[in-house]
């Protein structure tokens, strides 16, 4: 390992990265616009298709 990185404490975040959350939300969603439902509903469609 390079010197100038095992200096750095162990356990102790890097400065320039913001602070992370340890566990993401059980469920997450966005709604989607009539269009791109249906461009999603299009494009299972094809992957299926391809038998993908």
């Amino acid at each position: 390992m390079p010197e100038h990185l095992s200096r750095w404490p162990e356990g102790h975040p890097l400065p320039a990265l913001p602070q992370q959350r340890q566990t993401g939300s059980r469920s997450e969603s966005v709604e989607l616009t009539t269009e791109e439902r249906d461009a999603f509903t299009e494009l299972v469609r094809q992957l299926g298709d391809r038998g993908v």
